[in-house]
C-alpha cells in the first residue's frame, strides 16, 4: 500500500472514531448497565446483528429501534438499546448501504471488563509497526476488543478494524489494523 492510501485509511478511520466520540464518554442515562452486570453478549448484541453491506432498511429490521441521525455526518446513524444502553453507530454510502459501523458503549470503563490483562504506554510504544493482531496479543497478554469495521473503498471494500484494550480506570490502547491486518497506528489514551 503506498503512502498515501495509507494516510488516507488512517484518516478515514480515525475521522470515524473521533466522530463516533460520544462512545465511551460519559453517559446521561439512568442506565443500569455496567461492569457487574454486562456480558459480552450485552455489549455486542447490536454490533454483531450489522452486517457491512446490509441496507439501511435491513439494519433498521434487524435491530428495531429508531435510529439518532448524526448532526456531523451524512448518512451516519447511531441505534441503542435503551435497555442496556450498548448500541452500534452504522455508516451508509450514498446507496444506503452499511459500511462502517462502531461499537456504542456508555463509557470506555464499561469495556474493562472484555480486557483480561492490564495495559500500559509503553506496551504500546513498543508495538512495532507492521505487527499483526497474533503479536499484538502476544505483546499485551491477551485479546483485544473490536470497536470499528470499515470498508475502505479504494481496498477493494476491505475491511479495516479498530481493537482496544481498556483497564479498569477507563485508559485503554487502540490499536487500527489496516486490510492487510497489520497495524501502525497504536495509541494509548489516559
Amino acid at each position: 500500500m503506498n503512502k498515501l492510501k495509507l494516510l488516507l485509511v488512517m484518516g478515514i478511520t480515525m475521522g470515524l472514531v473521533a466522530i463516533f466520540a460520544g462512545c465511551g464518554g460519559s453517559s446521561t442515562s439512568n442506565s443500569t448497565a455496567g461492569p457487574s452486570n454486562v456480558s459480552r453478549d450485552t455489549v455486542y448484541e447490536f454490533y454483531d446483528k450489522v452486517q457491512l453491506d446490509q441496507t439501511k432498511e435491513q439494519v433498521d429490521a434487524e435491530l428495531g429501534v429508531i435510529p439518532t441521525e448524526s448532526s456531523q455526518l451524512k448518512n451516519s446513524f447511531t441505534y441503542v438499546n435503551d435497555n442496556t444502553s450498548f448500541g452500534v453507530s452504522v455508516l451508509f454510502d450514498e446507496n444506503g448501504v452499511a459500511t462502517s459501523k462502531t461499537l456504542f458503549y456508555p463509557m470506555t470503563e464499561d469495556l474493562a471488563f472484555l480486557t483480561t490483562k492490564a495495559v500500559t504506554e509503553e506496551q504500546a510504544e513498543s508495538i512495532p509497526d507492521g505487527a499483526t493482531y497474533d503479536e499484538v496479543k502476544t505483546i499485551l497478554g491477551g485479546d483485544g476488543t473490536e470497536t470499528s469495521a470499515t470498508q475502505i473503498p479504494f481496498e477493494d471494500n476491505k475491511v479495516s478494524y479498530i481493537r482496544v484494550w481498556v483497564n479498569q480506570d477507563g485508559t485503554m490502547l487502540q490499536a487500527v489494523f489496516l486490510t492487510d491486518g497489520t497495524t501502525n497506528n497504536v495509541m494509548f489514551f489516559d
